[in-house]
């Protein structure tokens, strides 16, 4: 049932914030136990793409539970005119150090555009933020789902 996550969200996904410089915060969308939505903000560090999987490191207790009970999620990422919309569920996940490490298969997909540049939400990538989140362990942790395959 798996669908091909497209090139250019493939490739923005397997690249790194660069400090100094705005970021795109990454909504990646649950659902919890009473049925509501369930916003978790990720920065591209916290994310990963390869041509058939999106992975992500999850610290927020409140998505990593509703990923274990529901397996399921909705990834936006926002490039240029187009907000892609990839619904997802879960391959295999284990955790790590606090962190939930998901490899997520993409099962549906929705390019939402009307031909005009679209602003995602951001923040400043800085040294404060990458020691703050971890970002060169969590660069390790992903790369830790190749191993679980």
């Amino acid at each position: 049932m798996s669908v091909s996550i497209p090139d250019e969200v493939r490739e923005f996904l397997s690249h790194k914030p660069e400090m100094g410089k705005p970021e795109q915060v990454v909504p990646l969308v649950t659902v919890d136990s009473k049925g509501f939505p369930h916003a978790c903000l990720l920065s591209r560090a916290q994310l990963d793409a390869t041509e058939t999987e999106i992975r992500a490191a999850i610290t927020s207790w409140g998505t990593r539970a509703n990923i274990r009970n529901n397996g399921v999620a909705l990834i936006l990422v926002t490039l240029a005119e187009t907000i892609h919309h990839i619904k997802l569920e879960v391959l295999r996940a284990h955790d790590q150090k606090k962190v939930l490490l998901v490899a997520f298969e993409p099962v549906e997909y929705k390019a939402d555009t009307l031909g005009i540049v679209v602003e995602p939400m951001t923040f400043m990538a800085g040294p404060w933020i990458s020691s703050l989140e971890h970002w060169d362990e969590t660069a390790e942790m992903l790369r830790s789902l190749d191993l679980s395959q």
